[in-house]
C-alpha cells in the first residue's frame, strides 16, 4: 500500500467521521452515551488528520508536530470507546476508577509533546527516503502500548460479558461495537509486527472502527437505547407474564436497590411489587407511591409496568396547614398513635397539650379576620419555636393548637407555660391589649385511645378558659361595664 492511496482513504475517512460527528451532535436524544460516541469519534478525525499532515508534509518539523497533535486524539479515543458501551450497558464504574482511565493518556502526551529532549517516549524519530517516518520506542511508548492492550481487553469484556442477555436487536448492535474494538487493535498489532513497511495502519483501523460504531448508531439506534427512561425520576419497572423483571431503570433501582441484582440469568419472582405492601414506599426522607398497568409489545411479550412516582411534595402539602405551615388535623391522630405505641414498647412517655386562643371570636369581630389571621400565625410561630423543639406541633383547627411531646405531663406544662408567656407579652400594632391561650395537658396512661387521651387535655384546656371567663365576668361586674362576648356563657 502506497502513500497516496493511505492518504486518499485518510481524507475519506476524515470527511465521514466529521460529518457522523456533526449528524450525532444534531440528534436530539440527550445522553452519556452520545456524548462518549462524538468525543471517540473526534479523537479519530484528529488522528485521520494527523496521520496524513505526516505523510504529506515535506518539513521534519512539522511531520513531528503532526504527530504530537495527532496523539491528542490517540490516547483518549481507547477511554471514550470504553465509556461509551460502559454507559450503553448502564454498567457502575467509581469516580476514582474513570479518573484513572485518563493517568497514562495524560503522561504520555506529556512525554510526545517533550520527545526531542525526553527520550522515554521516542528514542529517535528519523525520516526513511520514501520520506516514511521511523520511530525508535522508548520504554513508555511500550507502556502506553500495554495501556491501550489492557483497555480494548476490557472493552471485549464488558461487550462479551453482557451478550448473552441481550435480544437478537442488541446482539447485532453488540456484534459491531465488538467490531469497532478488533479492527483497531489487529491493524495496531500488524503495524507492531511491522508487516506494513513501517506504514501506521493502525489509523486505517481506527477509521474503520468508527465507521463501525456510526453503523451501530445509525442502524441500530445505539443513540435511542432507553437513556430517556433511564433519567426518569419515576421509577420503573416491566415484569413479564411470570412476574420475572423484564427492565427497570436506575430510579426504580435506587427505590428497590434488589433490582439491581437481577439479571437475566438469574431473574426472580417479583409478584411481591404488585402486593398491597408495595402500594407505597419510604425510602429515606421521600415517600413513592405505585401504580400498575398493563404491556405487551409487538413480539407476543406482555405483563405488568409498574411506576412509583416521588409524591413526597405532594404528601408534604397535604400534611402542613396552608396558612401556619404547622402539621395539620390529619396527621395528627396517626402521628398519636405511632408515639403512643412507640411508647408502650419502649417504655416512654407521651404527653399531649392543647392550645387555644383566649377570645379569639371577640378578636375577629373587633379587629377583621386578616388581623386575627396575623394572630394565628405569630402564635404557630410561638409554638413552633419553643415546643417545636423537643415536639410536634399541629394547627388541630380555627385557633385552636395541639403539640404532642415525648415528656412527662409537668414537663409538657412547664414548656406550654413559657410559650403563653412568650406569647402574652407580644404585641400588635392593631390593637392595644395583648392576646393570651389557655392550654390543657394530658398524659398518656399506657391503656387509653388517641381520642381519650386528645379529649381529657381538650378538658383541662377548657376548664381553664372557663376559669379566665368567670374571672372576666367578676371583674366586668365589679366595674358595672359591659361583659365581654366570649365571658357571657
Amino acid at each position: 500500500m502506497t502513500v497516496p492511496v493511505i492518504s486518499a482513504l485518510l481524507l475519506i475517512g476524515l470527511l465521514a467521521t466529521g460529518a457522523i460527528s456533526i449528524v450525532i451532535l444534531m440528534d436530539h436524544h440527550d445522553n452519556g452515551c452520545r456524548d462518549f460516541a462524538v468525543l471517540g469519534l473526534f479523537c479519530a478525525a484528529l488522528m485521520l488528520l494527523s496521520y496524513y499532515l505526516e505523510l504529506n508534509t515535506p518539513d521534519f518539523g512539522a511531520r513531528l508536530m503532526a504527530i504530537k497533535f495527532g496523539y491528542v486524539g490517540r490516547v483518549f479515543v481507547n477511554p471514550m470507546l470504553l465509556m461509551m458501551v460502559v454507559r450503553y450497558y448502564d454498567l457502575k464504574i467509581r469516580k476514582y476508577l474513570q479518573g484513572l482511565l485518563y493517568v497514562i493518556p495524560i503522561i504520555t502526551l506529556c512525554l510526545v509533546f517533550t520527545c526531542e529532549t525526553n527520550p522515554l517516549y521516542y528514542r529517535s524519530v528519523t525520516v526513511r527516503p520514501d520520506g516514511v517516518l521511523v520511530i525508535e520506542p522508548g520504554i513508555f511508548y511500550l507502556v502506553y502500548m500495554g495501556y491501550s492492550t489492557v483497555l480494548a481487553l476490557t472493552y471485549l469484556m464488558v461487550c462479551l460479558s453482557q451478550r448473552a442477555a441481550l435480544n437478537r436487536k442488541e446482539k447485532r448492535t453488540n456484534t459491531w461495537l465488538i467490531l469497532a474494538c478488533l479492527v483497531p487493535f489487529f491493524t495496531l498489532i500488524i503495524y507492531l509486527a511491522g508487516w506494513t513497511q513501517g506504514i501506521d495502519t493502525s489509523s486505517l483501523g481506527v477509521m474503520a472502527g468508527s465507521m463501525f460504531v456510526a453503523f451501530a448508531i445509525f442502524r441500530y439506534d445505539l443513540l435511542d437505547k432507553d437513556e430517556m427512561l433511564q433519567s426518569m425520576a419515576t421509577g420503573l419497572i416491566f415484569l413479564d407474564s411470570d412476574y420475572r423483571l423484564v427492565y427497570a431503570n436506575r430510579a426504580a433501582k435506587h427505590i428497590i436497590p434488589s433490582l439491581a441484582k437481577q439479571t437475566r440469568a438469574n431473574r426472580q419472582d417479583l409478584s411481591i411489587l404488585c402486593s398491597d405492601d408495595f402500594a407505597a414506599i419510604q425510602v429515606g426522607t421521600a415517600t413513592y407511591q405505585r401504580r400498575m398497568d398493563d404491556w405487551s409489545n409487538g413480539e407476543g411479550q406482555h405483563g405488568k409496568l409498574i411506576t412509583f412516582d416521588d409524591i413526597t411534595e405532594i404528601r408534604a402539602r397535604l400534611n402542613r396547614d396552608a396558612m401556619t405551615g404547622l402539621l395539620n388535623h390529619a396527621t395528627f391522630y396517626p402521628m398519636l398513635d405511632d408515639a403512643m405505641t412507640a411508647a408502650s414498647e419502649q417504655g416512654t412517655r407521651v404527653a399531649v397539650s392543647i392550645a387555644d386562643i383566649d377570645s379569639f371570636k371577640r378578636i375577629n369581630d373587633t379587629y377583621g379576620h386578616a388581623n386575627g389571621d396575623i394572630i394565628l400565625m405569630t402564635l404557630a410561630d410561638t409554638l413552633e419555636d419553643i415546643c417545636g423543639v423537643c415536639g410536634d406541633v399541629f394547627r388541630y383547627g380555627g385557633e385552636e393548637f395541639a403539640v404532642i411531646f415525648g415528656k412527662s405531663s409537668a414537663e409538657a406544662e412547664q414548656i406550654m407555660q413559657k410559650a403563653l408567656d412568650s406569647f402574652s407579652a407580644l404585641s400588635f400594632d392593631f390593637m392595644k391589649e395583648h392576646v393570651t391561650f389557655s392550654y390543657g395537658t394530658a398524659e398518656y396512661d399506657g391503656k387509653e385511645s388517641s381520642v381519650t387521651l386528645f379529649d381529657r387535655a381538650d378538658q383541662i384546656m377548657y376548664t381553664r378558659k372557663r376559669a379566665l371567663h368567670d374571672r372576666e365576668r367578676a371583674e366586668a361586674e365589679a366595674l358595672n361595664s359591659a361583659v365581654p362576648a366570649d365571658s357571657r356563657t
